[in-house]
């Protein structure tokens, strides 16, 4: 059977993403759980065959970890897998006045902070995911609380629950499913494609960026994100992320990554089905 690595431990988003890829992938995966995303990364063509992981949050933005490794690395992606993000604020306090810590995972803690810098006196705990969070405001005797996702607890578990204390209500991340082995897909099937390439400013010079977005713009392909991160060589030179709409054996993006590949190195990450997801918008219940 085929090995699929995430982020652990069970319950996290990072599973749903991952359940989500298998049932779309109709292929049987065993999940393996591991606590960091380097090593979720660094596993992908040893214990497992393919790894998924967030890559952007609506709110957030890009996972600069994820980025920099497959920069660095060969990996492919294969697929990317959208889902909404909601968190529950929960506690057994009798008195929610008294309440003295707060357990929230790090990541969960950006995208909750307007709810967070509203609370006085109260001892922010990170954690390293948000099933810790959840078992920690469970095992703890004291006035705790916990920020944790909404679909991770049942309500009657908790004297107090505020559900979605997240700072935007359509809140959701953008995971992506990465692979030693890149994936024959037919671009001429009716799927909407994104493609994902590397752009390396191996010489800083005036335009460059310039020049290759009109590689993309003269052709009428469209860019879906545009990120840059740093060479780490120099301080000034840069290595740019682009998505773009379209297979990359499409003749409009073919011909602009020939034409780029004439003033800069290009690294194509993958062609793949783009995600789609139905938004709902969540009521508050302040």
């Amino acid at each position: 059977m085929n090995k699929l690595a995430t982020l652990g431990p069970r319950g996290t988003y990072s599973e749903s993403a991952s359940l989500k890829y298998i049932d779309a992938s109709n292929s049987p995966h065993e999940i393996e759980y591991f606590g960091s995303i380097k090593k979720v990364l660094n596993s992908v063509g040893q214990s497992s065959d393919v790894a998924v992981l967030p890559i952007e949050n609506l709110s957030e933005g890009f996972v600069s970890l994820v980025l920099d490794h497959l920069i660095e690395s060969e990996l492919t992606i294969v697929s990317e897998i959208l889902l909404p993000i909601q968190f529950s604020f929960v506690s057994n306090t009798a008195d929610l006045s008294s309440i003295d810590k707060l357990f929230v995972q790090f990541v969960a803690k950006g995208q909750c902070s307007d709810y967070i810098d509203a609370l006085a006196n109260v001892e922010i705990i990170t954690t390293q995911s948000n099933i810790e969070s959840l078992n920690c405001v469970i095992e703890d005797a004291g006035n705790s609380a916990a920020i944790v996702p909404s679909t991770s607890f049942e309500s009657k578990r908790f004297r107090h629950v505020v559900e979605n204390v997240n700072d935007y209500k359509n809140n959701q991340t953008r995971f992506l499913a990465l692979s030693k082995e890149s994936r024959a897909l037919d671009p001429s099937s009716n799927v909407n494609w994104k493609t994902s390439l590397v752009v390396f400013d191996d010489r800083d010079r005036p335009g460059l960026l310039a020049e290759v977005l009109t590689s993309f713009a003269s052709r009428n392909v469209n860019l879906t994100s545009i990120i840059s991160r740093p060479t780490k060589i120099e301080f000034g030179q840069y290595n740019f992320l682009i998505d773009v709409q379209g297979h990359f054996a499409e003749l409009a993006v073919a011909e602009a990554i020939t034409e780029i590949n004439k003033i800069a190195k290009v690294k194509n990450m993958g062609s793949y089905p783009a995600a789609k997801i139905h938004l709902k918008v969540v009521e508050d219940t302040l």
